[in-house]
Protein backbone atom coordinates (compact mmCIF):
# COMPACT_ATOMS: atom_id res chain seq x y z
CA UNK A 1 0.00 0.00 0.00
CA UNK A 2 2.84 2.43 0.82
CA UNK A 3 4.45 1.78 -2.55
CA UNK A 4 1.19 2.40 -4.42
CA UNK A 5 0.59 5.62 -2.48
CA UNK A 6 4.16 6.76 -3.15
CA UNK A 7 3.81 5.97 -6.88
CA UNK A 8 0.71 8.13 -7.18
CA UNK A 9 2.25 10.89 -5.06
CA UNK A 10 5.31 11.01 -7.31
CA UNK A 11 3.06 10.98 -10.37
CA UNK A 12 1.03 13.92 -9.01
CA UNK A 13 4.17 15.86 -8.11
CA UNK A 14 5.65 15.46 -11.58
CA UNK A 15 2.29 16.20 -13.25
CA UNK A 16 2.02 19.45 -11.30
CA UNK A 17 5.31 20.80 -12.65
CA UNK A 18 3.69 21.94 -15.90
CA UNK A 19 0.94 23.76 -14.02
CA UNK A 20 3.43 25.62 -11.80
CA UNK A 21 5.70 26.48 -14.73
CA UNK A 22 2.68 28.05 -16.44
CA UNK A 23 1.79 29.95 -13.26
CA UNK A 24 5.34 31.20 -12.79
CA UNK A 25 5.98 32.48 -16.31
CA UNK A 26 2.70 34.37 -16.11
CA UNK A 27 4.36 36.83 -13.70
CA UNK A 28 8.12 36.42 -14.12
CA UNK A 29 10.14 36.34 -17.37
CA UNK A 30 10.76 32.70 -18.33
CA UNK A 31 14.57 32.56 -18.23
CA UNK A 32 14.64 34.43 -14.92
CA UNK A 33 12.04 32.09 -13.45
CA UNK A 34 13.94 28.99 -14.62
CA UNK A 35 17.28 30.24 -13.26
CA UNK A 36 15.79 31.14 -9.87
CA UNK A 37 14.21 27.69 -9.65
CA UNK A 38 17.66 26.14 -10.09
CA UNK A 39 19.22 28.55 -7.59
CA UNK A 40 16.66 27.66 -4.91
CA UNK A 41 17.11 23.95 -5.62
CA UNK A 42 20.88 24.35 -5.20
CA UNK A 43 20.41 26.01 -1.81
CA UNK A 44 18.82 22.74 -0.68
CA UNK A 45 20.88 20.25 -2.67
CA UNK A 46 24.44 21.52 -2.10
CA UNK A 47 24.45 21.23 1.73
CA UNK A 48 22.89 17.75 1.55
CA UNK A 49 25.38 16.56 -1.08
CA UNK A 50 28.35 18.00 0.85
CA UNK A 51 27.08 16.44 4.06
CA UNK A 52 27.02 13.04 2.37
CA UNK A 53 30.40 13.66 0.72
CA UNK A 54 28.80 13.16 -2.66
CA UNK A 55 31.66 14.83 -4.55
CA UNK A 56 34.52 12.94 -2.91
CA UNK A 57 34.68 9.93 -5.24
CA UNK A 58 33.89 11.79 -8.45
CA UNK A 59 36.56 11.69 -11.15
CA UNK A 60 37.22 14.78 -13.26
CA UNK A 61 36.02 13.00 -16.40
CA UNK A 62 32.75 12.07 -14.71
CA UNK A 63 32.30 15.65 -13.53
CA UNK A 64 32.75 16.98 -17.08
CA UNK A 65 30.30 14.47 -18.56
CA UNK A 66 27.64 15.10 -15.92
CA UNK A 67 28.00 18.88 -16.16
CA UNK A 68 27.85 18.82 -19.97
CA UNK A 69 24.65 16.80 -19.83
CA UNK A 70 23.32 19.24 -17.20
CA UNK A 71 23.87 22.20 -19.54
CA UNK A 72 21.50 20.56 -22.02
CA UNK A 73 19.16 18.92 -19.51
CA UNK A 74 18.62 21.83 -17.12
CA UNK A 75 20.03 24.78 -19.03
CA UNK A 76 18.95 24.68 -22.66
CA UNK A 77 15.96 22.46 -21.92
CA UNK A 78 14.58 24.69 -19.15
CA UNK A 79 15.17 27.86 -21.14
CA UNK A 80 13.22 26.55 -24.13
CA UNK A 81 10.55 24.82 -22.04
CA UNK A 82 9.78 27.84 -19.87
CA UNK A 83 9.84 30.23 -22.83
CA UNK A 84 7.53 28.02 -24.89
CA UNK A 85 5.08 27.56 -22.01
CA UNK A 86 4.15 31.25 -22.29
CA UNK A 87 2.32 30.57 -25.55
CA UNK A 88 0.60 27.20 -25.15
CA UNK A 89 -1.56 25.50 -22.48
CA UNK A 90 0.22 23.64 -19.70
CA UNK A 91 -1.55 20.40 -20.66
CA UNK A 92 -0.19 20.68 -24.18
CA UNK A 93 3.32 21.22 -22.79
CA UNK A 94 2.97 17.95 -20.88
CA UNK A 95 1.82 16.13 -24.03
CA UNK A 96 4.70 17.43 -26.15
CA UNK A 97 7.26 16.68 -23.42
CA UNK A 98 6.00 13.11 -23.28
CA UNK A 99 7.47 12.64 -26.76
CA UNK A 100 10.99 12.61 -25.25
CA UNK A 101 11.34 8.79 -25.58
CA UNK A 102 10.64 9.10 -29.32
CA UNK A 103 13.53 11.55 -29.70
CA UNK A 104 15.70 9.21 -27.63
CA UNK A 105 14.78 6.36 -29.96
CA UNK A 106 15.70 8.38 -33.04
CA UNK A 107 19.00 9.51 -31.51
CA UNK A 108 19.72 5.98 -30.35
CA UNK A 109 19.53 4.87 -33.96
CA UNK A 110 21.92 7.65 -34.92
CA UNK A 111 24.43 6.63 -32.24
CA UNK A 112 24.01 2.95 -33.05
CA UNK A 113 22.77 2.07 -29.56
CA UNK A 114 19.24 1.20 -30.73
CA UNK A 115 18.29 -1.43 -33.28
CA UNK A 116 15.78 -0.56 -35.98
CA UNK A 117 12.71 -2.79 -35.65
CA UNK A 118 9.24 -2.75 -37.19
CA UNK A 119 7.70 -1.91 -33.81
CA UNK A 120 10.00 1.06 -33.27
CA UNK A 121 9.37 2.33 -36.80
CA UNK A 122 5.65 2.12 -36.12
CA UNK A 123 6.09 3.97 -32.82
CA UNK A 124 8.06 6.75 -34.50
CA UNK A 125 5.52 7.09 -37.32
CA UNK A 126 2.52 7.19 -34.98
CA UNK A 127 4.26 9.62 -32.62
CA UNK A 128 5.27 11.96 -35.43
CA UNK A 129 1.73 11.99 -36.78
CA UNK A 130 0.41 12.70 -33.29
CA UNK A 131 2.77 15.66 -32.76
CA UNK A 132 1.85 17.10 -36.16
CA UNK A 133 -1.85 16.83 -35.34
CA UNK A 134 -1.37 18.46 -31.93
CA UNK A 135 0.57 21.43 -33.32
CA UNK A 136 -1.85 21.91 -36.22
CA UNK A 137 -4.84 21.89 -33.87
CA UNK A 138 -3.23 24.32 -31.47
CA UNK A 139 -2.26 26.77 -34.21
CA UNK A 140 -5.87 26.82 -35.39
CA UNK A 141 -6.98 27.87 -31.90
CA UNK A 142 -4.12 29.96 -30.49
CA UNK A 143 -2.52 31.35 -33.65
CA UNK A 144 1.10 31.36 -34.85
CA UNK A 145 2.50 32.00 -31.36
CA UNK A 146 1.45 28.44 -30.63
CA UNK A 147 3.81 27.25 -33.36
CA UNK A 148 6.76 29.01 -31.71
CA UNK A 149 5.80 27.71 -28.28
CA UNK A 150 5.28 24.14 -29.50
CA UNK A 151 8.57 24.19 -31.42
CA UNK A 152 10.45 25.41 -28.33
CA UNK A 153 8.93 22.66 -26.15
CA UNK A 154 9.69 19.98 -28.74
CA UNK A 155 13.30 21.13 -29.08
CA UNK A 156 13.57 21.08 -25.28
CA UNK A 157 12.35 17.47 -25.31
CA UNK A 158 14.98 16.66 -27.93
CA UNK A 159 17.65 18.20 -25.67
CA UNK A 160 16.54 15.96 -22.80
CA UNK A 161 16.69 12.90 -25.05
CA UNK A 162 20.14 13.79 -26.39
CA UNK A 163 21.51 14.40 -22.87
CA UNK A 164 20.25 11.01 -21.68
CA UNK A 165 21.50 9.10 -24.73
CA UNK A 166 24.89 10.82 -24.65
CA UNK A 167 25.35 10.39 -20.88
CA UNK A 168 24.48 6.71 -21.14
CA UNK A 169 27.11 6.25 -23.85
CA UNK A 170 29.71 7.74 -21.51
CA UNK A 171 28.80 5.04 -18.97
CA UNK A 172 28.92 7.61 -16.18
CA UNK A 173 28.09 6.15 -12.76
CA UNK A 174 27.59 8.45 -9.79
CA UNK A 175 25.24 8.97 -6.86
CA UNK A 176 21.86 10.32 -8.13
CA UNK A 177 21.89 13.18 -5.62
CA UNK A 178 25.38 14.20 -6.75
CA UNK A 179 24.34 14.06 -10.40
CA UNK A 180 21.29 16.23 -9.72
CA UNK A 181 23.34 18.82 -7.81
CA UNK A 182 26.02 19.09 -10.51
CA UNK A 183 23.46 19.30 -13.28
CA UNK A 184 21.48 21.99 -11.46
CA UNK A 185 24.69 24.00 -11.06
CA UNK A 186 25.62 23.55 -14.73
CA UNK A 187 22.14 24.58 -15.87
CA UNK A 188 22.15 27.62 -13.58
CA UNK A 189 25.59 28.74 -14.83
CA UNK A 190 24.16 28.83 -18.36
CA UNK A 191 20.75 30.31 -17.64
CA UNK A 192 21.53 32.93 -14.98
CA UNK A 193 23.81 35.23 -17.05
CA UNK A 194 21.60 34.92 -20.14
CA UNK A 195 18.51 35.75 -18.07
CA UNK A 196 20.25 38.74 -16.49
CA UNK A 197 21.29 40.18 -19.86
CA UNK A 198 18.00 39.45 -21.64
CA UNK A 199 15.48 40.05 -18.85
CA UNK A 200 17.27 42.07 -16.17
CA UNK A 201 17.88 41.38 -12.50
CA UNK A 202 15.61 38.76 -10.91
CA UNK A 203 15.10 41.21 -8.03
CA UNK A 204 13.31 43.55 -10.43
CA UNK A 205 10.85 40.91 -11.64
CA UNK A 206 7.20 41.08 -10.61
CA UNK A 207 7.25 38.28 -8.05
CA UNK A 208 3.76 37.55 -6.79
CA UNK A 209 2.60 35.09 -4.16
CA UNK A 210 1.70 32.73 -7.00
CA UNK A 211 5.10 32.88 -8.68
CA UNK A 212 6.91 32.47 -5.34
CA UNK A 213 4.79 29.42 -4.55
CA UNK A 214 5.50 28.08 -8.04
CA UNK A 215 9.27 28.43 -7.74
CA UNK A 216 9.21 26.83 -4.28
CA UNK A 217 7.19 23.88 -5.58
CA UNK A 218 9.41 23.37 -8.61
CA UNK A 219 12.68 23.75 -6.71
CA UNK A 220 11.87 21.75 -3.57
CA UNK A 221 8.81 19.66 -4.44
CA UNK A 222 9.99 18.56 -7.89
CA UNK A 223 13.77 18.96 -7.97
CA UNK A 224 14.40 17.57 -4.47
CA UNK A 225 11.47 15.68 -2.90
CA UNK A 226 9.95 14.06 -5.99
CA UNK A 227 13.39 13.08 -7.27
CA UNK A 228 14.18 11.31 -4.00
CA UNK A 229 10.78 9.63 -4.05
CA UNK A 230 11.48 8.45 -7.57
CA UNK A 231 14.61 6.61 -6.44
CA UNK A 232 12.88 5.20 -3.34
CA UNK A 233 10.30 3.67 -5.67
CA UNK A 234 12.90 2.40 -8.12
CA UNK A 235 14.39 0.16 -5.44
CA UNK A 236 10.99 -1.38 -4.67
CA UNK A 237 9.08 -1.83 -7.96
CA UNK A 238 9.73 -2.97 -11.50
CA UNK A 239 11.27 -0.55 -13.99
CA UNK A 240 8.25 -0.96 -16.28
CA UNK A 241 6.02 0.44 -13.54
CA UNK A 242 8.28 3.49 -13.28
CA UNK A 243 8.14 3.99 -17.04
CA UNK A 244 4.34 3.99 -16.93
CA UNK A 245 4.46 7.03 -14.66
CA UNK A 246 5.39 9.15 -17.68
CA UNK A 247 2.20 7.97 -19.41
CA UNK A 248 -0.04 8.58 -16.41
CA UNK A 249 1.28 12.12 -15.90
CA UNK A 250 -0.16 13.45 -19.16
CA UNK A 251 -3.91 13.12 -18.43
CA UNK A 252 -3.31 14.40 -14.88
CA UNK A 253 -1.45 17.46 -16.21
CA UNK A 254 -4.22 18.11 -18.76
CA UNK A 255 -6.87 17.81 -16.03
CA UNK A 256 -4.96 20.17 -13.71
CA UNK A 257 -4.66 22.75 -16.48
CA UNK A 258 -8.38 22.54 -17.16
CA UNK A 259 -9.31 22.88 -13.48
CA UNK A 260 -6.91 25.69 -12.54
CA UNK A 261 -6.53 27.73 -15.73
CA UNK A 262 -9.69 26.66 -17.57
CA UNK A 263 -7.60 25.30 -20.45
CA UNK A 264 -9.59 23.67 -23.22
CA UNK A 265 -7.52 21.73 -25.71
CA UNK A 266 -8.95 21.27 -29.23
CA UNK A 267 -10.27 17.83 -30.12
CA UNK A 268 -7.39 17.30 -32.54
CA UNK A 269 -4.94 17.71 -29.66
CA UNK A 270 -6.56 14.83 -27.78
CA UNK A 271 -6.35 12.57 -30.81
CA UNK A 272 -2.72 13.58 -31.30
CA UNK A 273 -2.03 12.98 -27.60
CA UNK A 274 -3.46 9.48 -27.88
CA UNK A 275 -1.06 8.83 -30.79
CA UNK A 276 1.95 10.15 -28.89
CA UNK A 277 1.16 8.15 -25.76
CA UNK A 278 0.59 5.01 -27.80
CA UNK A 279 3.95 5.54 -29.50
CA UNK A 280 5.68 6.08 -26.15
CA UNK A 281 4.17 2.86 -24.82
CA UNK A 282 5.47 1.03 -27.88
CA UNK A 283 8.99 2.35 -27.28
CA UNK A 284 8.76 1.42 -23.59
CA UNK A 285 8.05 -2.24 -24.32
CA UNK A 286 11.71 -3.20 -24.33
CA UNK A 287 13.44 -6.04 -22.66
CA UNK A 288 16.19 -3.79 -21.33
CA UNK A 289 14.25 -1.13 -19.42
CA UNK A 290 16.29 -0.89 -16.26
CA UNK A 291 18.29 2.15 -17.39
CA UNK A 292 15.39 4.36 -18.43
CA UNK A 293 13.97 5.31 -15.02
CA UNK A 294 17.41 6.16 -13.66
CA UNK A 295 17.65 8.94 -16.22
CA UNK A 296 14.11 10.07 -15.40
CA UNK A 297 13.32 13.58 -14.52
CA UNK A 298 14.77 16.95 -14.11
CA UNK A 299 13.31 17.40 -17.56
CA UNK A 300 10.45 19.57 -16.33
Amino acid sequence: MRVIAAWWLACLLWSGTFLFIKAGVGDVPPLTFASVRLAVALLVLVPITLGRRGFSDLARTQLVHIAAAGVLLLGVNYGLLYWGTQFIPSGLVAILQSATPLFALLMGWGFGSEQVTARKLLALSVGTAGVALIVRSDISVHGMNALSGSAAVLISAACVAFAYVWLKRQQTRANPLTVTTIQCAAGWCLLAPIAYVAEGSPLNASWSATSLLAVAYLAVGASVFAFGLNYWLLSRIEASAMLMMGIAEVPIAVALGAMVFGERLPSGAFIGAACVLAAVMLTSLRANTHEAPKARRQEA
